[in-house]
């Protein structure tokens, strides 16, 4: 006995250290080196190799050696995790009577599927690998240590609790239907159930075929079902005569988002048949319409031990812990059968046997813990096959270190994977590494497909920075599409290059059946463990930044890189950037609203060198049509200054993976239309709108795939999530991102921000945070515009109505001092007094019931222009309109600047002025503004065609100057179409002022899509004194009208041998994707050089790069969009010397 407790007492203090070293890891993988193949198995059991398959294979049979630890889920507690790498197991090698290893020999080992069982303490239960249909295991001729089977010590049996019985467990389980959307089209959770039980059909029979069962001993039978029924339903489970009844609460009509009830059934009985046991599943008196939804049936039997077939798995659990030792007795045993201890898949050893009086064999056996055992007779020929995968090539994970950015991607995308990282390696300066997913699962879940896995090596990488913050990971992206159907059960998803993803638990309630990636940033050790010591998602916090980019093919990776590198670049500079928009859903008695005017004041308050764009239906004319209620002003508003470019959108209220607003203010189609080229990051409180697990692309999705506009990265929900807590994560995300102090402090990546976001006090534990997904780059930086700050000196005057003022002011830089180097345009946008605005609640028809919300809003311009930085100083004059509220108050300037030469930006902003009043000197002025309109290009003539989104310019002057307030009575910028009420558009925010000037300026607006056919508009300006003028014009609308070419000049020409040749290319819809192609012929018509480009601008041929002879040359430059024909033009160039 003395003997059996230094034993036991071994094992404990082993596990103390195993536990105290879970988060030790191997300075190098053992797949570093040598020959390495991949199998798989299908199910738990022995498996047999032949000598010649592994020569066949590429081994030298001698030295195999058998790696990991099967198809088993991995414990989602970092605490549980045992294995790190790919252990060795210990297998059996058969070597015949020569005892030679070679042909006709085989090894035999014990493999794990995906399908685990695990003894609960009342029965033996199963989980199932979410992830994986197969358990993967290498075989290697050098990695590694050859491990074979040895023998375990003799256990002293003195005081063993004897039995000549075990429990074998059974398991009926078909995975078919996801409840969230039994179309497979937008699913969700990690749950598939299997046969449907109806009211006409209300008996599922279910026969387990099991054999010499103890009928002295007890039964468990236990199922889970879930019930989606208008009314109470009842559901009852017989075994062996004996009845289990469960009741199921009705689902109510005004429950959307709960699919069905789930709930389980146990029997325990003695068991009364020796051979096949029947269980059956039934729905008792249920109304018309309820459906019940197997998910699985468990049945643990008690069964003689006695030897059957060649292999059979044993464990008994009837008096553990209650003697240190378990004697187990069995029964038809040959001399080739073998014992072999199986508990923990790896350490596999050979359990000494001993014959008993009545040539039984006999073997002890640790009873403090849950023993699994194999009996296997080595004799036998005819094994279980694991499915040959293919060989491996050689990888090293373990040997990295200190990683600023991971990305995970499949093999297919590693190139575009790696073209990203070494650019942000270029523009941040961070280290990086690019791993395949396949590449993760063979270190981290022994070749299984696994979503822990990719948490386990960022799990490495942090914590061999032992604490230290700079070494350790900050953000991983997950480079490639996702499906809640892991496992692709539907088949939607063969062929498709996909990273696995983390779906909840909960499949039956949709607000809780979501998908995350924030799982992959759980880092800490007991990350996510509750009270009761279960694994809760909501209870974790985020250690990283986690991104998810959902490319589905090559053509997409790309796109997107280059998409995510050209903003890198900071290629596009301009106004854009510090240009955010705010847009709010009407209803709910202004929620919506709620909502987004706090995240704006946040940030209006925090950082006002920003310009908030507040766009909130409410406050809108709402109008209703054949199409249903719409909001053209607010939608034409949005859709022009989503053209033009924000840096930051973020829209609360209603939608849906495939639109926003039940005015379908943005839908999929029109995101997929966007070519803008000045791309912000998007955040949107709303349902489903990036429900990037589905079966079809989320609106979310085609917003950040769009290649050639949408948005940068974007943030929002893959479920049904609720307006409340949607408050609270939209008010942390505008703090993170722009709620700094400093001007110069915006240092956080999209990932980090969002982080932050989530981990704040005021949302640990809630649910509703889950859904939310960054399908972004979570390595990117916003570009803000915040290089430098421009600041005011003038000591201004109270701005009169009709008075003339210069303000003067200078950069910046971050000591405070002039940034005497700065020189380049600024844009100046000056405002009118704040004002209180008031919805309208439209969607309340009792107007006592109406509740109308106030927020502020800056709504009156008196200056939209553009001037010069000289040396870090500015100077400036302008006209305040006639029209301005005569009360006093404080007005407001916005400031955007770019230095020429360097390309640093600032922005800036001065309330310290007072707006109201009028100027006493009297100015006679009783001439309108000069107007010139037309629509895409100058040379858009009265009567000419257009494509279906015209683009409206007009050119205005005036010696006082026009007028954009918009608070004078009918005094807007007006354009009206076809003399219809419902097509007029005021046009204010739309004009800015040459450079230099307040006389002379331009409109630039998106019109709505036009009707085919014939139209005139009208419009009409104002100048400062109010007069006006008026012009029209005529135009013809074609529907996917090709673009119209209008000119081609290629400079300088002549241009050198050894020059750089430019095009200039002139045409119309300029909202539309234009692809170029250009070929350059000699006179004898051979073709010299041809390229092509999505776009128009930007063009140039550097001729140093091909051996070109002097002479003349012609040209050809075709373009289209991407519905049209070509249309093109030719010309001549010369090349000299």
């Amino acid at each position: 006995m003395r003997k059996r407790l230094l034993f036991i007492l071994s094992a404990m203090l082993l596990s103390v250290v195993a536990v105290a070293q879970r988060h030790s890891y191997a300075d190098e993988s053992v797949l570093r080196e040598g020959n390495v193949v991949k199998i798989r198995v299908k199910e738990t059991g022995i498996h047999a190799v032949t000598y010649d398959e592994l020569k066949k294979w590429g081994l030298q049979p001698e030295q195999v050696r058998v790696l990991g630890y099967g198809g088993n889920v991995l414990s989602e507690k970092f605490a549980l995790h045992k294995w790190d790498d790919v252990p060795s197991v210990a297998f059996y090698m058969h070597k015949g009577a020569d005892g030679v290893f070679g042909s006709g020999d085989y090894i035999l080992f014990y493999a794990r599927g995906p399908v685990g069982w695990t003894y609960n303490g009342k029965r033996w239960a199963h989980t199932r690998n979410p992830y994986s249909n197969y358990g993967y295991y290498f075989l290697s001729d050098a990695a590694g240590e050859q491990r074979l089977i040895d023998d375990a010590e003799v256990i002293d049996a003195s005081g063993a609790y004897e039995v000549d019985w075990y429990t074998e467990y059974w398991l009926h389980e078909i995975d078919k239907v996801n409840l969230i959307d039994n179309t497979g089209v937008s699913g969700g959770g990690r749950h598939f159930y299997g046969e449907t039980i109806v009211p006409n059909n209300n008996t599922l029979p279910i026969t387990f075929d099991t054999k010499n069962v103890r009928q002295d001993k007890s039964m468990t039978c236990f199922a889970e079902v879930a019930v989606s029924a208008a009314e109470k339903t009842k559901m009852t489970m017989v075994l062996a005569g004996k009845l289990a009844t469960r009741y199921y609460d009705a689902i109510p009509v005004s429950d959307f988002y709960t699919k069905a009830r789930v709930d389980s059934m146990q029997i325990t009985i003695a068991a009364k048949n020796a051979g096949e046991q029947q269980v059956e599943i039934r729905m008792v008196d249920a109304a018309s319409g309820a459906k019940a939804y197997l998910d699985y049936v468990e049945l643990n039997v008690p069964v003689d031990l006695m030897m059957r077939g060649q292999e059979m798995a044993i464990s008994n659990t009837t008096n553990l812990k209650k003697s240190p030792t378990m004697r187990f007795v069995m029964s038809s045993a040959t001399a080739n059968t073998q014992i072999w201890c199986v508990t923990d898949g790896v350490n596999i050893q050979r359990m000494p046997t001993t014959k008993t009086n009545d040539g039984r064999i006999a073997w002890v056996g640790n009873n403090m813990q849950a023993e699994m055992y194999m009996a296997v007779d080595v004799a036998q020929k005819s094994w279980r096959k694991p499915e040959y995968v293919g060989k491996v090539a050689n990888q090293n994970l373990h040997a990295l270190r200190e990683k600023d950015y991971v990305i995970i991607c499949p093999a297919e995308f590693k190139d575009a994977a790696l073209r990203l990282a070494k650019k942000h390696e270029e523009v941040d300066h961070i280290t990086w590494a690019v791993v395949t997913a396949e590449e993760v699962y063979n270190e981290f879940s022994s070749g299984t497909p696994d979503v822990t896995a990719y948490r386990c090596l960022m799990k490495m990488l942090y914590d061999r920075a032992q604490g230290n913050k700079t070494q350790q990971p900050k953000n991983l992206l997950l480079m490639g599409s996702a499906s809640y159907d892991n496992r692709n059960l539907l088949g939607e998803k063969s062929g498709v290059p996909q990273l696995l993803v983390y779906e909840a638990k909960n499949s039956t309630e949709e607000t809780k059946a979501y998908g995350t990636d924030d799982y992959c940033g759980f880092m800490a050790d007991d990350a996510g463990i509750d009270t009761k010591g279960n694994f809760n998602e909501t209870k974790a916090r985020m250690n990283l930044g986690v991104g998810r980019l959902p490319v589905r093919t090559l053509e997409q990776a790309n796109q997107v890189v280059d998409k995510l590198c050209r903003y890198m670049d900071n290629a596009v500079l301009g106004k854009w950037k510090s240009q955010i928009c705010f847009l709010a859903d009407d209803g709910d008695s202004g929620l919506h609203i709620e909502t987004a005017d706090e995240g704006a004041e946040v940030l209006r308050k925090e950082n006002p060198n920003f310009v908030v764009n507040k766009i909130y239906l409410d406050a809108h004319t709402q109008e209703v049509n054949a199409a249903g209620e719409r909001y053209p002003l607010a939608k034409n508003q949005f859709d022009n200054l989503m053209s033009n470019g924000v840096l930051f959108m973020n829209y609360s209220g209603h939608g849906g993976y495939n639109n926003i607003t039940n005015e379908m203010f943005m839908s999929t189609n029109d995101i997929r239309n966007m070519s803008n080229t000045n791309q912000g990051f998007w955040f949107l409180a709303t349902c489903s709108f990036s429900h990037y697990d589905g079966g079809v692309p989320s609106a979310g999705e085609e917003a950040v795939l769009n290649p050639y506009g949408g948005a940068i990265g974007v943030l929002s929900a893959c479920r049904t999530v609720y307006a409340t807590q949607n408050e609270i994560l939209n008010t942390n995300l505008c703090d993170t991102l722009f709620g700094h102090k400093d001007a110069f402090s915006y240092y956080m990546t999209l990932g980090e921000a969002v982080r932050c976001a989530k981990n704040m006090p005021n949302l640990y534990g809630d649910l509703n945070k889950m859904p939310y997904v960054l399908l972004a780059d979570p390595a990117l930086r916003l570009n803000y515009p915040t290089d430098y700050e421009i600041r005011t000196t003038s000591d201004l005057d109270t701005l009169r109505a009709l008075t003339v003022h210069t303000i003067q002011g200078y950069v910046a830089d971050e000591t405070g001092d002039t940034a005497t180097w700065f020189n380049g345009p600024m844009d100046i946008t000056i405002w009118d007094k704040m004002q209180q605005m008031i919805t309208n609640d439209n969607d309340e028809t009792n107007e006592d019931a109406k509740k109308r919300l106030k927020f502020n809003d800056y709504p009156n311009v008196l200056f939209s222009g553009v001037t010069t930085i000289v040396d870090g100083k500015f100077e400036f004059t302008f006209n305040v309109p006639k029209d301005i509220r005569y009360n006093y108050g404080n007005g407001r300037i916005a400031y955007y600047a770019y230095d020429q030469e360097t390309r640093g930006e600032g922005v800036g902003h001065f309330e310290d002025f007072v707006v109201g009043g009028s100027s006493t000197v009297e100015i006679v002025d009783t001439i309108g503004p000069k107007l010139e309109i037309y629509l895409n290009h100058p040379l858009f003539a009265d009567g000419d065609k257009t494509y279906e989104f015209p683009h409206f310019f007009a050119n205005i002057y005036d010696e006082n100057g026009i007028n954009t307030v918009g608070s004078g009575i009918g005094h807007d910028l007006m354009m009206v179409i076809d003399e219809d009420p419902t097509m007029t558009y005021v046009l204010n925010d739309y004009f800015q002022a040459e450079n230099n000037s307040y006389q002379r300026g331009r409109v630039s607006y998106k019109m709505p899509e036009m009707e085919e056919g014939a139209h005139r508009m009208t419009f009409r300006a104002w100048d400062m004194f109010n007069n006006s003028s008026t012009a029209a014009l005529n135009f013809h609308v074609v529907k996917g009208m090709a673009p119209t070419l209008y000119q081609v000049v290629a400079y300088p020409n002549p241009v050198s041998a050894s020059g750089v040749l430019h095009f200039q290319i002139d045409y119309d819809q300029p909202h539309e994707v234009i692809m170029t192609e250009i070929r350059v012929y000699n006179l004898s018509g051979q073709l010299i050089k041809e390229f092509a480009q999505t776009g128009a601008n930007g063009i140039q041929w550097d001729l140093s790069q091909m051996n070109i002879l002097a002479g003349m040359y012609i040209y050809q430059v075709k373009i289209r969009t991407l519905t049209s024909e070509f249309v093109s033009k030719a010309g001549k160039i010369i090349i000299s010397k």
